[in-house]
C-alpha cells in the first residue's frame, strides 16, 4: 500500500486484513496479526476476529477475543451477552451463570434483538418480548400456522443457536418467533405478503 500507493495503513485496514483472514479460517494468524499492529487495535478490529470465530465455531479463541473486547469496553452488554453464548454453546452452564452475574453486578444491561419488515409501505418493527404491536394475536396465530405446517413437512428447526439450559420443547418454542427462521420459512412454504 506504501510503495505503490502511498497510503499508510490505518487501524481500518488491519481490520480489513483480520477480517479476511478469520473468515477464511485463519484465526490464529488474525489474532498474530493483530498482536503485532504498530497500533492499539480498537473494538472494530476485535469484533471481525470475534465475528470470524462464531462463523468457525471456535470457542478458545473466541473466549479470548471477547475478554478484550471486556477489557476495552465493560459497559458494552454485548460483549458479555456474546461470551455467555460462547459458554453455552459448550454446555458450561456455570460459566454462564457468572456471566450474567457480572452483567447485574455492574450494571450492564442487554439491548433487546429488534426486527423489521416493510409490507405494503408500511414499517413495522418488533422488539424482543414486546406484545404491543396492534396486530400482535394476528401475527402469532399465523406464526403458529406456519409450525404446524412445518412440523406436517417434517421441518427441523436449528435450535443450535439457543443459548439456555432448557429442554428441546422449550427450545423450539423459543426459536418460534425469531426473525433468522420466519424469514427462512417463507420459500419453504411459498408464504407471499408476510
Amino acid at each position: 500500500m506504501l510503495g505503490v500507493y502511498g497510503v499508510h495503513p490505518g487501524v481500518e485496514h488491519y481490520g480489513y486484513m483480520v477480517d479476511l483472514h478469520g473468515t477464511a479460517g485463519f484465526l490464529e494468524e488474525s489474532l498474530e496479526l493483530i498482536r503485532t499492529m504498530p497500533m492499539t487495535p480498537n473494538a472494530a478490529v476485535w469484533g471481525s476476529l470475534l465475528c470470524a470465530c462464531h462463523i468457525h465455531k471456535d470457542t478458545r479463541v473466541s473466549e479470548q477475543v471477547t475478554h478484550r473486547l471486556l477489557e476495552l469496553d465493560p459497559r458494552d452488554g454485548r460483549n458479555y451477552v456474546f461470551l455467555s453464548n460462547i459458554y453455552a454453546s459448550t454446555n458450561r452452564w456455570n460459566d454462564v451463570e457468572l456471566c450474567r452475574n457480572l452483567m447485574i453486578e455492574r450494571g450492564v444491561h442487554k439491548i433487546p434483538g429488534c426486527s423489521s419488515i416493510e409490507v405494503n409501505n408500511v414499517f413495522h418493527e418488533f422488539m424482543a418480548g414486546d406484545t404491543s404491536h396492534p396486530q400482535f394475536t394476528q401475527i402469532n396465530t399465523f406464526l403458529d400456522e406456519i409450525a404446524k405446517k412445518l412440523n406436517g413437512l417434517r421441518h427441523e428447526p436449528d435450535k443450535a443457536s439457543v443459548f439456555h439450559d432448557i429442554d428441546e420443547e422449550e427450545k423450539e418454542s423459543s426459536i418460534r418467533y425469531h426473525s433468522k427462521m420466519i424469514l427462512g420459512m417463507e420459500n419453504d412454504l411459498n408464504v407471499e405478503g408476510y
